[in-house]
Parts: structure tokens; C-alpha cells; sequence
């Protein structure tokens, strides 16, 4: 009997453990000294019920297990930076929050959740933060204590100017709104081909540097975009610090070289539907029926013997390994002789879909980048690798190109910089929006009192060619984004080496 109580609380103390990691997991955010806690408390427990039953010490065995288990425990929480993160959360909720406004005991309940995983995740926090970080980060806390109430998006861009700090576009903090009021004009300068250059005659390169800790990026060219993205509506105007309560100037840039002044006001921002029917009114373009090829697609042209791959966001399925696979099998169908692949508006996912395209060319290995993981106190450093190539049975032996942008991010860069590197390809348009050398793999997470959206590194990668290490991958023709396939399609029809 005592044998088969002895097992049971053993079957018992594994259950706490794993049930622990579950709800953590899952459901509800269990700091990691509790769940520590927790554990050690039980095994104790137990230990002392078996002492009292037995009148003598456990079996080394059970000892033995006991570490384990404590020390399980401790990778779990510790060394795990998905502790308490949304990674397998099952209870997420995505909430109005950036118009709210938090009491200073939520802020700084939010601030010291941020740090606490800022420093036990991403690989430059190892040992500490940059001192210019730290220093920001204590300005930011002073700040917060001088508060009463915050709205969201102010708390939002404090926090953010923090992380801005490390260089790192994939670490970033961001508020939430259930919907944006959109510049009921922007699809019309669009339309027309003008460029929006700056608010209310400021350039963007000059508001970036005017306001550097702003957003969280690797480029200027990404910086602008970044802003760019936020002032064509009414919240991200308000997060930039632009005064909304009167006129507000865009200044655009006509195709020809003209500048135009489109004067706005707070009521000619729409909500996206009221956006929609405007534009339909005004322009008699049907906004809401744009075909949608899906996030992978390809088409061939056979007048330049060129076939292009479309591929707008990096997920590496069965979608895209099927459609990867029939546009090698028509390339070779019609002997085409020129393959590009689009990545100029992909802002990245899985890296893996590089390695798929490269089985289809006449490759028999190439160089992968190298990288540091970081486990709660320790780095682990993995050396950039060879890696073999396995080949499809017939590979295409034509050239191959990659037409990039300021949006070709993360996974589509590191897709880029394969092609690059590797001397596989050429890359026709901009540079990537983030450096070769850079961070990423984020853990994400919801800040627990305001709900915000916030993001941590836990990887350092390292540029394929070493040589390069710190430089953005530049093109082999720079170009404008928009002009990137017509000018590949000039150079092939030229006949020109590049």
C-alpha cells in the first residue's frame, strides 16, 4: 500500500509540473518563482509524507527524480523565452487600448512586465542593457510616476522609444485600435502616382531625425516607411505627435516633379468602410473587389522568357511548395530561361521557403548564416554551415533575379541575402527593409494591464557573407521598388550582363 501511495504521489508531482506549464502556456501568466515555488513546496510535501509513512528516508531514486524535476522546472521557466509569452496562448484577446487611458499603477505594472523580458530574452540584454538603453528606460519610469492617467498611445510611444534603442525592427511595443480613420485622399494621390514626401513641410528624413526613438528600425528608408504607414490616418498622426485639432498639410511630389499641398482636417478621416465608398464615388475604382491572388502566385512571360514568382508573405505550406513546384515544371515546359522572384512588398514569416526554391537550381550547396540563441543566461552561438542542396532531378540552370524593396523584410531579406551572397542571383530595386545582420525570432506578448502588443528578439543572426557582416544588402541595380520588374525586363531585353 505504502508502495502504491509512494506512486501515486509521484504521478501527482509530475501532473503539478506539466499542469503548471500548460495553464502557463495557455492560460493564465504564472510568474516563474511561483511556479518554482510550487514545485519545490510539493516535492517537500511529498518527501514528508513518505518520511512520516515510511519512518525513514526516501529511496535515492525518488531523490534522483526529484532534481529532475526541480530542475525541469527551472529550463521551463528560467530558460525558457516563451515563458508567459502568447506564443501557444489560447486566450488572447485583441482590444481597443490606444485611445484608453491607464491609471500610472497599470503603466508602470506594464513598464517593469516589458523590462523584466527584455532583459531575459533578447541577446543584447545579456549582462545588462546598453547603458543608453538603461538611461532611457529610468527617464521613462520617472516619467510614468509623474503621471496620473496616461492614454494609451502616449504610454505606447514611451515605451517604445526604449526599445527603439537596441537597433532591432523586430523588438517593438504597440497599441491597439479597433478601427483607423483614414486621409480620405490618399488612394487618389495614389492612383495619380504622387509621392507622399512629408506633413505639413517637414520631410520625413528630417521628422525621423527629429524624432529618432519614434518606432523601431534597422534603415532610414524603413524608419520613413514606418512613419509613412502611420500618417495617412488619424491615429498614427496623434502617435507621431502631429496636432490634429486644426489643418493639417501633405506634402506630395507629383510624378513629374511637381509639389502639391493636399490641407486636411480631422473630419476628412473616414473609417474604412465610409474610406472605401468615397473612393468608389470619387474615382469610380470598386475598392472592395481587388483580386486576391493569394499570399503566392506566378506568372510567365514568355515574349522575355521570364517567369515571376509573386510572394507576398513567407509561409512555408503546402501552397507554396505546390505552387513553387508548378511553376519550375512550366519553366521548363516552355524553356524559359529568366526566373525572378518577387519579394518587394513581403515582410517575411518562415526562412525555410528559400531553401525550397533553391532544390529546384543547379546548386550543389551553399552557405547558410550563422546565429546566437538566447536561453536565459546563456548565448549559444551556432557558426554559419554549409548546407548540401537537395536537388530536384531537373533544375533549372537559367539566371535567376530578386526584386526587392523597403518592405522586403525579415524572411524575405534573409531569402534576398541566400540568392545574394551565394552568387546564385542578382537583386534588381532597394535594399531590404532590415540589415543581414540583425535580430529576430520574437517572442510575442500581450502587456498584461493595457494590452498592448510587444514583440522581443531572442536570436542574433549573422550575415552569410562575413565579409559584409553590418552592411544592407544592396542590390545589383537600385532602383525604385515600383520600377524594379519593368527595369529587369529593360536589362533582359538589352541583352546586358549586370
Amino acid at each position: 500500500m505504502k508502495k502504491v501511495l509512494k506512486l501515486l504521489g509521484r504521478m501527482l508531482l509530475h501532473g503539478i509540473v506539466l499542469g503548471l506549464i500548460w495553464l502557463d502556456f495557455n492560460y493564465v501568466r504564472i510568474p516563474e518563482w511561483v511556479a518554482l515555488a510550487l514545485t519545490i513546496l510539493w516535492i517537500v510535501t511529498v518527501r514528508i509524507a513518505e518520511h512520516v509513512m515510511q519512518k525513514k528516508s526516501s529511496n535515492i531514486f525518488y531523490g534522483i527524480l526529484d532534481t529532475v524535476i526541480v530542475l525541469f522546472m527551472i529550463v521551463s521557466t528560467l530558460l525558457n523565452p516563451y515563458w508567459n509569452s502568447d506564443v501557444y496562448r489560447k486566450n488572447v484577446s485583441w482590444e481597443e487600448n490606444g485611445s484608453k487611458f491607464f491609471s500610472k499603477e497599470d503603466a508602470l505594472s506594464d513598464y517593469e512586465f516589458m523590462m523584466k523580458y527584455l532583459k531575459k530574452i533578447h541577446p543584447l540584454a545579456l549582462g545588462g542593457l546598453p547603458a543608453d538603453v538603461e538611461a532611457r528606460a529610468q527617464e521613462v519610469r520617472k516619467w510614468i510616476e509623474g503621471q496620473d492617467k496616461i492614454e494609451g498611445y502616449v504610454l505606447a510611444r514611451e515605451l517604445e522609444s526604449i526599445l527603439s534603442l537596441l537597433g532591432d525592427g523586430h523588438t517593438m511595443v504597440e497599441e491597439n485600435y479597433d478601427s483607423y480613420h483614414i486621409m480620405k485622399h490618399v488612394y487618389e494621390h495614389n492612383k495619380a502616382g504622387d509621392t507622399l514626401v512629408g506633413i505639413n513641410g517637414i520631410l520625413f528624413e528630417e521628422f525621423l531625425a527629429q524624432n529618432p526613438t519614434i518606432e523601431s528600425y534597422e534603415t532610414v528608408d524603413y524608419g520613413i516607411r514606418m512613419i509613412k504607414n502611420r500618417i495617412v490616418n488619424l491615429e498614427g498622426l496623434k502617435y507621431l505627435g502631429v496636432d490634429t485639432s486644426g489643418e493639417i498639410t501633405y506634402n506630395y511630389v507629383s510624378e513629374d516633379g511637381e509639389e502639391i499641398l493636399e490641407v486636411v482636417r480631422a473630419e476628412d478621416f473616414l473609417v474604412m468602410e465610409e474610406y472605401l465608398t468615397y473612393e468608389e464615388e470619387v474615382t469610380g475604382d470598386d475598392l472592395h473587389s481587388d483580386e486576391d491572388r493569394g499570399f503566392v502566385y506566378y506568372d510567365i512571360d514568355e515574349e522575355h522568357s521570364l517567369a515571376i514568382l509573386t510572394l507576398n508573405s513567407c509561409r512555408y505550406n503546402k501552397t507554396y511548395k505546390d505552387t513553387v513546384k508548378k511553376l519550375f515544371d512550366e519553366v521548363h515546359e516552355k524553356d524559359i530561361q529568366n526566373v525572378c522572384v518577387d519579394l518587394r512588398y513581403n515582410g517575411g514569416g518562415s526562412s525555410m521557403v528559400g531553401d525550397e526554391f533553391i532544390k529546384y537550381l543547379d546548386v550543389d550547396a551553399y552557405r547558410s548564416w550563422g546565429e546566437e540563441m538566447r536561453l536565459g543566461y546563456f548565448l549559444i552561438k551556432s557558426e554559419g554551415r554549409t548546407v548540401k542542396n537537395p536537388k530536384k532531378k531537373q533544375v533549372f540552370t537559367g539566371n535567376v533575379y530578386v526584386l526587392t524593396g523597403v518592405r522586403s523584410y525579415s524572411a524575405a531579406m534573409d531569402f534576398a541575402m541566400l540568392i545574394k551572397d551565394n552568387g546564385i542571383g542578382k537583386l534588381v530595386g532597394q535594399p531590404c527593409g532590415n540589415l543581414p545582420a540583425s535580430y529576430g525570432q520574437v517572442v510575442h506578448f500581450h502587456l498584461p494591464k493595457t494590452g498592448f502588443y510587444m514583440q522581443i528578439s531572442m536570436k542574433k543572426w549573422y550575415r552569410v557573407d562575413m565579409t559584409k557582416n553590418g552592411e544592407p544588402l544592396y542590390t545589383d541595380i537600385e532602383c525604385p521598388e515600383a520600377d524594379a520588374l519593368d527595369i529587369l525586363i529593360n536589362q533582359i531585353e538589352s541583352g546586358k550582363e549586370f
